[in-house]
Formats: C-alpha cells, structure tokens, sequence
C-alpha cells in the first residue's frame, strides 16, 4: 500500500492525469502580477522573466498562484496540499516538497535567503516580495500593441505610481519614467498615454502654462491612438484633451464610453469618467462610476480621494469628511484627502477644524497655491480677514498661480468684481480648474449673477 501511494505521489507533480478544480477566486485570475524581473499571468497560467516564457509545471504554477492570492501571509502545507490535490488523499509531503523547490529552481530563489518565497517550520509559506498589479481585469488583447519589453512595460508602471502622487516633484519622475519607457520601445502607446495624462496634471499644478501643457498632451494621446486605435487607455486619454484642452463636453463623454467598452475593468477610465460627470453636475451618476473604479482598485489613493471630492461637490459633505478620513488612515500626509477633509468640514460649518485641516494640507502640499487660495478662503469665511489678504497677496507675486485660485479668495472676501476679473482671465487661458466651476460650493456667493450665467455659457457648462 505504501508503495502504490508513493508512486502516486511521484505522478502527482504533474497533474496531467487529474481532473482537478481551481479553488482561487475568479477575480484573481483575471490578474498579471509583477514581481521583481518576472510577470504572471494568471489566465493564461504563465510565468515570464524579463518578458521571456519560464517553464514550469502545473503544480508549482499552482503554489505560486495560491501564494500571490495573499501575499505576505502564510500558507499551511495542509492548504496547499488540498489545492493541488482536493479530494485525494495521499501521502503529499514529498511532492508538494518537489513542487515547491521546482518553484524556487524557476524564481532563482533558495530557501536560506529567500527573495520570494519564505518557509516556516509550522506555518508553511508565504509570499515576500512586492508585487504590482498591471491590470484588474482581461483587456483586450490586439496584435498592434504587443508587450515588446518588460522594462519599458516596467518605467511605464513606474511612471504611473508617481503621476499617482499629485506633486510636482514626482510629476517630474513620472515624466522621466514614461520618457524612458519610449527610448526602450518607441512605439509603446501606453507610454505616450502616460505622457498625455502627465501633461494635464502639469495644467492643473500650475508647472506650465495652461495652454502648453494641452498641446503637449493633445500630441501624445493623438500619438498613442496612432499606434494603437483600440487601446482603453488611449482614448481615455483623448477624453481628458477634449475636457481640459477644448471644451468638448459631449466629444469627451463618447471618448470615456469608448474607453469603457473597450476595457470595462479599466480602474482609471471609471475614475475619470466619474470625475466628468461630477464636473457636469450629474453626481448620482459620477458617485456610480467612482464606486465602480474604487471596487476595481480599493487600495488606491488617488480613486479614495477622488471619491471625497465628488461627494463634496455632490454636496454630501458628511461623506466627503468621512471618505477623506478613510482616504487619510492610508497615507496621513496626502494633501489632497487633507485639503477635502478641510473643505468639508468648511461647509458643514466646523471652521476651526477646516482652518486646521487646510494649514496641513498647504503644508503636506509644499505650500502649493491652491492649498494656500484654499486656507486663505477658509480665513476670510472665519472673519479672519487680514490673515486672508496677506495669502492673498503672496499668492498675486508666485509665478505659476492660476487665477481661478484668486478668485476663489476674492469671492470669500466679498470682492465679486474682482472675482469675475480673475476668471475671465482664467477663461482667457483656459486654466484646467475652470472644469469645476459648475458645482464648486465656494462660487456659490457669485451664482446670481448674470456673468457668472455668461461664464458658463462660455465654457460650455451652463
């Protein structure tokens, strides 16, 4: 008997004979998964390193699967033992020992000094190193725009964790990574949607002149749709140009619905699908898609923040004070989940805490100019008027500062004339903050009046 099981255990690796069940979650499998040098992808139940295919059985694949699902935490042998083999009960310790040494023959990893698999007499293994998520779902796949290099795949990985920061030092690094993706691979679309993207955040940040950033990001999203006509991210990039650059409201929804059809599980198309719609004012609908791209991307903070704000322009202010907190319990010193907080806290009347809130976030921001417009407004509802018109004059000589921040002050502090100054200047230069002009509560004192009606009808919001 013992040596019928063994022989079985033999046959066991590599489960060619088995009917076995995949006991991972669908949504899992739907995955590629970066670590170090190497991708998985989880469909298609491959491992590649550097972009080159590494053979490995099935039941290693398995482990290797299971570890990813929860990385970090320790799985028993027991557990393993029953994905690789349910319902069959054999003797298992020396074939799952063999599967997983075939796993670590393949990594390059050795049990003494592990870089990715760690064992533990009594707990069993778990995965150690970071891993990275390329996509939360299937995408679809075209021959156009192949995976030529890993590397450049990886700078543009790279280039989108730091855009995801929101500052204008890590905006540079993004820049530098999506560049670099393209001296790999200089027909990389996704490298150029990078770029796109990365020059309008430049608008918003006030780092070049509004109209310079749209001509640079209306070249790479035009350059990515090029190379690459049915890729998600290239037409959510051409939506964000049509938004910020031109003002074409219904030529960008189509682009986001474009995007969306051609990859659903596109976390960022729902984001920014959602933050079109809360700019239109049709915040039921906005809420919807930000719900949608947070169940697809829980862990990121700029899809948490981005929820804040839309309940603060829904004029949900509880929740964006709430969401602001959830936001700021996954990284503390992230200013724009702290300039929200405040901005809620604002208008549901708690001023002493806004005042706070807004310092911190000016000063997480490096004294950023809309933080400062931000704190200065908060200072002027308080009465505290002179502190407000000292920011406000610091803000008049920084170079880079957008003149709807101005206004922004100027209506706090009752100057409605200067207010409408600041922008039609604004509109003058099609600053990219103009988009929220619609449903920003603190241009709320200016909605009666017939320019504000005009301003709308300018920019195509009215």
């Amino acid at each position: 008997m013992q040596r019928i099981a063994s022989q079985q255990e033999i046959n066991l690796l590599s489960g060619s004979n088995l009917n076995t069940r995949d006991e991972l979650s669908s949504a899992v499998i739907s995955m590629r998964i970066q670590f170090g040098v190497f991708e998985v992808n989880l469909r298609e139940r491959e491992l590649r390193k550097f972009g080159l295919r590494v053979k490995l059985q099935q039941k290693p694949f398995q482990i290797l699967h299971r570890l990813l699902e929860t990385p970090t935490e320790f799985v028993s042998r027991e557990e393993l033992a029953r994905v690789l083999w349910p319902d069959l009960h054999v003797l298992f310790d020396r074939s799952l020992n063999t599967a997983v040494n075939a796993l670590r023959r393949a990594l390059g990893d050795t049990g003494r000094n592990p870089r990715f698999i760690e064992s533990r007499q009594g707990l069993g293994y778990r995965f150690i190193a970071q891993v990275e998520h390329v996509q939360t779902g299937p995408a679809p796949v075209d021959a156009r725009s192949p995976r030529r290099s890993t590397e450049a795949h990886r700078d543009y990985l790279k280039g989108r964790y730091f855009s995801n920061k929101l500052t204008a030092e890590d905006l540079h690094k993004s820049l530098a990574h999506f560049e670099s993706a393209l001296a790999r691979d200089p027909d990389y679309a996704l490298a150029y949607t990078g770029l796109a993207d990365t020059y309008i955040q430049f608008a918003f940040q006030g780092m070049l002149p509004a109209q310079e950033s749209f001509a640079h990001a209306k070249k790479f999203a035009h350059a990515a749709l090029r190379i690459d006509d049915r890729l998600a991210e290239a037409h959510t990039s051409l939506a964000g140009v049509k938004r910020y650059c031109e003002w074409d409201w219904s030529g960008a929804e189509v682009a986001y619905r474009l995007a969306l059809e051609l990859n659903g599980n596109d976390a960022r198309a729902h984001r920014f699908y959602a933050d079109y719609l809360s700019t239109m004012g049709r915040s039921e609908e906005a809420l919807r898609e930000i719900g949608t791209a947070h169940d697809l991307d829980p862990l990121s903070l700029v899809i948490n923040m981005e929820m804040a704000w839309i309940l603060y322009t829904a004029r949900d202010f509880q929740g964006a004070a709430e969401q602001s907190w959830k936001t700021l319990a996954m990284e503390p010193r992230f200013a724009p989940a702290q300039n929200t907080l405040g901005l809620a806290y604002q208008q549901l009347g708690m001023i002493e805490e806004a005042i706070v809130e807004l310092d911190n976030a000016r000063a997480c921001s490096g004294d950023h100019p809309s933080a400062r417009a931000a704190l200065a407004h908060a200072l002027a509802i308080a009465g505290r008027r002179a502190e407000a018109e000292m920011l406000l004059e610091q803000l008049k000589t920084t170079r880079t500062v957008s003149c709807y921040w101005l206004a922004i002050v100027n209506t706090a502090l009752g100057e409605a004339d200067a207010a409408f100054d600041s922008l039609h200047e604004a509109c003058e230069h099609r600053e990219a903050w103009l988009v929220w002009l619609k449903v920003e509560p603190r241009y709320d004192p200016l909605r009666e009046d017939p320019r504000f009606t005009r301003l709308l009808n300018r920019i195509g919001l009215a």
